[in-house]
């Protein structure tokens, strides 16, 4: 059988039992001079990444700036302290050279000796003679008395058992007899005003009994027992109503 001809050669076969017409692929219709491309998405997440890479780069160019500033801020500061380190340590060294060639005992001589001589010029003389005067035999006679002075913070050096004031006192004296002395040490021991009596020196002389002793003298307790007890407060009179 022959199959009908149609112009332009096309020969047109019928479909066979059972075969499925092919479908032809659905395209949309592009009306279009030139074919049309969606770019704004591509065109807006552009833009984001350049706004974004912008606000880094100025972050980085100020946390770039700061650290710039802030480094040449903290080198001067350590140029500034190590000239400070520098003059001290200078001032230390004449302070050492100066104390190198100072003489530190002749000082301490000299402070000493003003000390004593201060504490010589606020001595109650007067009251220490009284008290001697109150005990001393009628049969002895006084021929030096030696003060030694403490220097002002002794009692502190020393470990004093009070804070009371102390002072060493050296007496030299003439006696009738032995018993005069002893009468005169005893009075020492029971006067509150002095303490520790220590008999270092007898000897017979012309007749008498040279000796000298060691005591120490509380010039605070002489000078309370010479002002006396304090008076008595007046009784209060009683208000009549």
């Amino acid at each position: 059988m022959k199959l009908p001809r149609f112009a332009g050669g096309t020969v047109l076969r019928g479909r066979q039992k059972g075969a499925a017409a092919p479908r032809r692929a659905e395209r949309p219709m592009n009306l279009a001079r030139r074919p049309f491309v969606n770019r704004r998405p591509v065109q807006r997440t552009a833009l984001v990444l350049a706004v974004a890479g912008g606000v880094l780069l100025a972050l980085n160019v100020y946390l770039y700036t700061r650290y710039v500033v802030d480094r040449r801020a903290d080198a001067s500061e350590l140029t500034r302290i190590e000239a400070e380190i520098g003059e001290e340590r200078q001032r230390i060294d004449a302070a050492r050279a100066t104390l190198a060639t100072a003489d530190l005992e002749q000082q301490n001589r000299i402070v000493g000796y003003l000390n004593q001589r201060i504490a010589e010029r606020t001595f109650g003389w007067s009251v220490l003679f009284d008290r001697l005067a109150a005990i001393l035999p009628e049969d002895v006679r006084l021929e030096s008395l030696t003060p030694q002075m403490p220097e002002p913070d002794g009692a502190r050096r020393n470990g004093a058992r009070r804070a009371e004031r102390q002072v060493g006192l050296g007496i030299a004296a003439r006696a009738r007899d032995g018993e005069s002395v002893l009468r005169f040490v005893d009075a020492l021991f029971a006067d509150s005003a002095f303490e520790s009596p220590n008999l270092k020196y007898e000897a017979i002389r012309e007749g008498e009994v040279g000796f000298s002793l060691d005591a120490v003298y509380l010039p605070d307790r002489a000078e309370a027992m010479a002002a006396g007890p304090a008076p008595a407060p007046a009784a209060d009179e009683e208000v009549e109503e």
